[in-house]
């Protein structure tokens, strides 16, 4: 029974679909603090803008009518994360079947990024950009290999540019991605790239891009905030270079460990010869090779010039999210047999039973070791305790949009804002003279931070001074009777 749901595609849609529904309602039923990104969203969620952060806008854009729709809480984000997943799958499955494989094939591999931890597990458990820059890096790649075939007419170059345009303003690196893709196809093809039908594809992204750069060109310091990440240490070179190397091993050793090791133990393909037959590689996964080693050469480039940038396993999502169709496809066909497949099948859908179980176990059982993370996190009870302390606030400015985002949704309205975000605090102020309220993690600084001050005198254009003494609230972290979270606040009052 279990087999043949995966024989059909309406089956394979079917699982994929229960299961993602599944993590939605888990995350909205368990509640409880926000992560990292999820509390960004919620900051940023309060306002539509061209530009927010070193992040580009499509996320929360996409995220803003969710929120409007359902409330600031964990159903509209959960709801929007599980959305772009399904995606992700549902277009992986459809490459492995350009790539030739049949349904059960082209759905095994899809349900393989399960076992990519970057993917299985940290998609769910926190990630917001990285998630879409990755569906947006499969649908592009989806729509690339209808390139292949002849006569592929202007329309899937217009399609192309907008995937392109709206990938970019997903996450940065997926520039990374369409660079290799078009190296890749041109290699390949180059009818598909060296025609003037492509001209299209270049000024369809570059008019979804224009208002966004922009942005950027009225507001670089807060576009490249978080460039400091690309940065080496300050060794020689060939030491920073070497230590830029590691990184990148690490990386991709932690996004694709797990995985290979679990279908070489499988499948043991060494045993046999690759080629039974004589059967002719398919262009798409013609494709797929070089745009895996295109995508490798492309980082250790940018790792020589830049002198050991630091890699990190979640910036290959989506540049490498297509290597279990890749490596599907090197299965010899002595070894594509039924009990392999339903041993490997049994593996997947014990998967899906681990990660959300891992998942609700992280909220529940943590706390009994005495572990408390975001989860945890009391925000409903600081945002009352605020209230009742400091008053009922229009504006109020946060250490981060983590702290800031986990009091938001209880704050009567109020708008929160945090370093470096882009909002126009002059002109959300209703009244000019009257003192601005400012909170922190007074575990992290027993006083306000130097940082928050320096961004509320430079998104008012004036300078702070402290009205009284700084408050403190303490509270105790969700699920726990003797741990206590404690945060800092104070009144500013701004002059010219």
């Amino acid at each position: 029974m279990h087999g043949s749901l995966l024989r059909k595609q309406s089956g394979f849609f079917l699982l994929l679909a229960g299961y993602f529904v599944c993590h939605w309602l888990l995350r909205t039923f368990t509640g409880g603090g926000f992560e990292m990104d999820e509390a960004e969203q919620i900051i940023l969620g309060q306002r539509l803008q061209m530009g927010y952060s070193p992040d580009p806008p499509l996320y929360t854009w996409l995220q803003i009518p969710l929120l409007r729709l359902f409330g600031e809480g964990a159903f509209a984000l959960a709801l929007l994360k599980n959305l772009m997943l399904f995606g992700l799958y549902a277009s992986v499955y459809f490459i492995g079947r350009h790539c030739g494989f049949s349904p059960e094939k082209a759905a095994l591999a899809s349900l393989s990024m399960l076992l990519l931890p970057g993917i299985g597990w940290e998609s769910q458990r926190d990630l917001t950009h990285s998630v879409l820059v990755t569906l947006m890096a499969a649908v592009t790649l989806w729509a690339a290999m209808g390139l292949l075939r002849e006569g592929a007419g202007p329309g899937r170059y217009l399609l192309l540019g907008a995937l392109f345009g709206l990938g970019v303003l997903s996450k940065w690196n997926y520039a990374l991605f369409a660079l290799a893709l078009v190296i890749s196809l041109a290699s390949l093809r180059p009818r598909a790239v060296l025609r003037p039908a492509f001209l299209l594809t270049l000024l369809v992204a570059l008019g979804i891009l224009a208002p966004f750069l922009w942005w950027i060109y009225e507001n670089p310091a807060i576009a490249t905030a978080t460039s400091y990440k690309l940065e080496a240490e300050a060794l020689p070179y060939l030491e920073r270079l070497l230590a830029g190397a590691k990184t990148l091993v690490i990386a991709y050793a932690e996004f694709a460990g797990l995985f290979l090791i679990l279908w070489v133990a499988l499948f043991l393909p060494w045993r046999v010869e690759r080629k039974t037959g004589g059967s002719v590689r398919p262009p798409a996964v013609s494709l797929l090779i070089r745009l895996f080693w295109v995508v490798l050469g492309i980082l250790v480039v940018f790792l020589f010039v830049s002198g050991g940038t630091v890699y990190r396993s979640r910036w290959l999502m989506p540049v490498l999210f297509f290597l279990p169709v890749l490596v599907f496809y090197r299965v010899p066909d002595p070894f594509w047999v039924p009990s392999r497949i339903a041993r490997y099948r049994r593996l997947l859908y014990g998967a899906m039973l681990v990660i959300p179980l891992g998942l609700v176990a992280r909220v529940y059982l943590l706390p009994l070791t005495g572990d408390y993370t975001k989860p945890h996190f009391p925000g409903q009870a600081l945002a009352e305790a605020l209230i009742k302390e400091a008053g009922r606030q229009d504006l109020i400015v946060a250490q981060d949009h983590y702290l800031g985002g986990n009091l938001q949704p209880w704050l009567e309205g109020a708008l929160v804002s945090a370093p470096p975000i882009d909002f126009r605090l002059h002109e959300m102020r209703a009244e000019a003279n009257a003192p601005l309220l400012l909170i922190w993690d007074r575990e992290e600084y027993q006083d306000m931070p130097a940082a928050l001050r320096d961004y509320v005198n430079q998104r008012l254009g004036a300078d702070s001074a402290p009205v009284g003494e700084p408050g403190e609230i303490r509270v105790p972290y969700r699920l726990s009777e003797s741990e206590y979270y404690r945060m800092g606040w104070q009144f500013v009052r701004m002059t010219p």
